[in-house]
């Protein structure tokens, strides 16, 4: 018994060490995207009440995932802008989807937090069951033609080209090419759109194989400054506005957020989309703001330079899901009009 006393006090000193020396690693060791996902902190959300999340040190912000693309400008700026300048309480871990398909995949399989992509691709994803909500529209205005044919110089002159001449498209699944398949009822050219990937239409434009296409910007502005023989000859929103009666705008992309992160983290919706919303001014005052906040990993995919000649013709604008609901709604009718089945009451979420 007097050897065994000597051992259990060494054993309770060193497990008691042990522990002081855990305590001290986990205090001082910082969160990285490796260490910590949405996932992972859940219980320790549901210990905080999100007052005290909002005003928790950057060690301690949980880290949600983003998915987005770089192909796109304005329906993400005002969401890194909204990160740099104001507290929304969490870090961003960002992804990039590949294409529509694969922005698809990851919704149905509720894979992210917070994604920036169509609002047509949301809505269907709604319809099958995916965990989506959508808090801000941000991308209105984006599709355009380009020509380099030397009858067309204008919208007017593709209604005088034979009905199913070829012309290329992108992406593939292309809103814009929906939106120009329903404005043929209203006297809209008809036209074989033939749909590639971007990467593979720009090659195509750049060594002048195609003298025909439809994309969206930033590409449009990559694509005029490559090969000088293609120019605007018309824009998809500003047809739609005119054959409609309508604003030329559509309720083309905007951020969604995953349901059920919304209920891991109470207040995040009212947070987010109220920052969203107050980066619309000072962005359309500062575009070039908004241009430094967008991911150092973006001009991998256009040049920031391309980006800021875009906004001549993109436009910067915020709108609530739930304020735009009739907008979206007659959009969606428009790109879908087969489609019966009702979106979830939640899917139009944000603040007005």
């Amino acid at each position: 018994m007097k050897r065994i006393a000597p051992l259990l006090i060494i054993l309770a000193l060193a497990i008691w060490g042990g522990l002081a020396v855990l305590h001290t690693e986990r205090a001082v060791r910082p969160h990285s995207a490796s260490q910590t996902s949405s996932e992972s902190l859940a219980s320790s959300e549901n210990q905080a009440n999100s007052e005290s999340q909002a005003k928790a040190t950057p060690a301690e912000r949980p880290i949600l995932s983003v998915y987005t693309t770089g192909q796109a400008t304005t329906p993400q700026m005002p969401l890194w802008s909204a990160l740099a300048t104001q507290d929304l309480g969490f870090a961003p871990e960002i992804h990039y989807w590949k294409n529509l398909a694969d922005l698809r995949g990851l919704l149905l399989a509720g894979k992210g937090d917070i994604w920036v992509g169509h609002v047509d691709g949301f809505a269907q994803a709604a319809r099958l069951g995916a965990p989506v909500r959508l808090l801000v529209v941000t991308g209105w205005r984006k599709f355009f033609f380009l020509s380099s044919r030397p009858d067309v110089h204008t919208f007017a002159d593709l209604k005088k080209i034979p009905a199913n001449e070829p012309i290329a498209s992108t992406p593939p699944g292309s809103p814009g090419v929906a939106v120009m398949r329903a404005l043929e009822a209203h006297g809209g050219p008809r036209l074989a759109y033939q749909p590639l990937e971007p990467k593979q239409l720009s090659l195509e434009a750049l060594r002048g194989s195609l003298d025909l296409v439809l994309a969206p910007e930033p590409m449009v502005t990559l694509l005029l400054e490559k090969n000088p023989a293609l120019r605007v000859v018309g824009g998809v929103e500003e047809e739609y506005g005119k054959m409609t009666g309508g604003e030329p705008v559509l309720p083309l992309a905007g951020i969604a957020v995953n349901t059920r992160t919304l209920k891991r983290y109470p207040g995040l919706e009212k947070r987010l989309s109220t920052a969203l919303l107050a980066e619309e001014k000072p962005l359309l005052a500062h575009p070039e703001q908004g241009l430094a906040q967008l991911p150092e990993e973006f001009a991998t995919f256009i040049a920031p330079e391309l980006v800021r000649k875009s906004l001549s013709r993109d436009i910067i604008r915020v709108r609530s899901a739930k304020a735009a609901r009739p907008l979206i709604e007659t959009y969606l009718g428009m790109i879908y009009p087969k489609e019966t089945t009702a979106l979830p009451e939640g899917f139009f979420g944000g603040v007005r």
